[in-house]
């Protein structure tokens, strides 16, 4: 032990540098300085000054299995700040009320940083489909994972696999009312409030809503989307016939290039109409209406099976074999008089951190 001016201490075989230095040698698995507990509670170090108010511990707790180990890092006036379990789990915690709290902020400080930099990363080498790389959850009426941004995406989701059931970002609502994913966007200019390329929409309803017209400060109006075993485009209006009962309908220029099959729904309007047809059928994007009763108006529809060059290409799958990850599991098991852990997209919710002030 060395005794140095300052009132310096150290222990090891160099002059100590500090008001308190330890030096050794040993290997990594001995340990330079013990701190031993000898009931089963927390060993703790103490942080203070002249400031009396509040004081800090790092406190060390060796639980019945490793599982149950801490290290926390706890602050007198409002407990544990941060936890690390023995089993690798790190809990960050904020019991702060102001608005845009955090418990845990990730900072990039260069204005030009590498790409895909990430100030949080979450990774989950997970291959059998059930792992998550980043889980938030909201108990109340906020966002289990929000993101910002200037430019670019405020939230982006990849998913880099070629095959299999893939989601880039998958939402899920189990309220009747709720949404699996919402977007909005401010009125005017070009953008999506939602935007989805290539492929095929999720489980549920789809709908959007509105304030309700008669009642915009107490209700919604929702309105449902039609559902169907076939990818369909719809057109409808309503056209004046001419002295001879007819009229040509014209439909977008684009029609034939991305339409088969059409079908036609034709409803006489303001008198009777026996004798309403289709006198010619689609060609070069328009059909003829005949049978009806002079300057009366037809209300017409037409529907057909969506032909572009991206289901021409990839085609479209009503009847799917689940994956064998999923199979045995279910969309929503409770349908099914199945337990809620049956659910494909089932996660069990993380075990509470043990508080530092919590005995064993």
């Amino acid at each position: 032990m060395y005794f140095a001016a300052g009132g310096n201490i150290g222990i090891g075989t160099s002059a100590p540098t500090g008001r308190l230095h330890i030096g050794h040698d040993s290997t990594t698995t001995s340990a330079t300085l013990r701190l031993h507990e000898t009931a089963a509670d927390y060993a703790r170090l103490e942080f203070t000054n002249a400031n009396t108010a509040r004081k800090w511990h790092i406190a060390g707790f060796i639980g019945t299995a490793v599982a149950d180990d801490r290290l926390n890092f706890w602050n007198s006036a409002v407990g544990d700040i941060l936890s690390i379990r023995g089993d690798g789990t790190v809990v960050a915690t904020n019991a702060s009320t102001a608005p845009n709290a955090f418990a845990l902020h990730g900072i990039i400080s260069s204005t030009s940083p590498g790409s895909s930099s990430a100030a949080v990363r979450g990774q989950n080498n997970s291959t059998s489909g059930l792992g998550v790389g980043v889980w938030g959850s909201q108990d109340g009426f906020g966002w289990g994972v929000y993101g910002t941004s200037v430019f670019g995406a405020g939230v982006h989701g990849l998913a880099t696999a070629t095959s299999g059931e893939t989601y880039g970002v998958y939402g899920q609502s189990d309220s009747p009312s709720g949404y699996g994913v919402y977007g909005w966007k401010p009125a005017g200019g070009t953008g999506y409030g939602v935007y989805y390329g290539n492929g095929l929409a999720g489980t549920g309803t789809k709908s959007f809503q509105m304030d309700h017209p008669l009642s915009p400060e107490t209700h919604y109006l929702n309105h449902f989307c039609t559902e169907a075993p076939e990818p369909l485009n719809a057109y409808s209006g309503v056209v004046i016939l001419d002295s001879h009962g007819e009229a040509w309908v014209q439909l977008p220029a684009y029609f034939d290039a991305i339409n088969r099959d059409p079908r036609y729904t034709l409803t006489a309007i303001g008198a009777p109409m026996p004798n309403l047809h289709v006198a010619v059928k689609i060609q070069n994007n328009r059909f003829k209406i005949a049978g009806g009763a002079p300057g009366k108006e037809v209300s017409w529809r037409v529907e057909a099976v969506r032909n572009d060059l991206w289901v021409q290409r990839y085609g479209y799958q009503t009847e799917q074999e689940k994956p064998k990850e999923h199979q045995g599991r279910y969309l929503h098991p409770e349908l099914y008089g199945q337990p809620k852990e049956r659910g494909i997209h089932y996660r069990p919710e993380p075990e509470p951190v043990r508080s530092e002030t919590t005995k064993p």
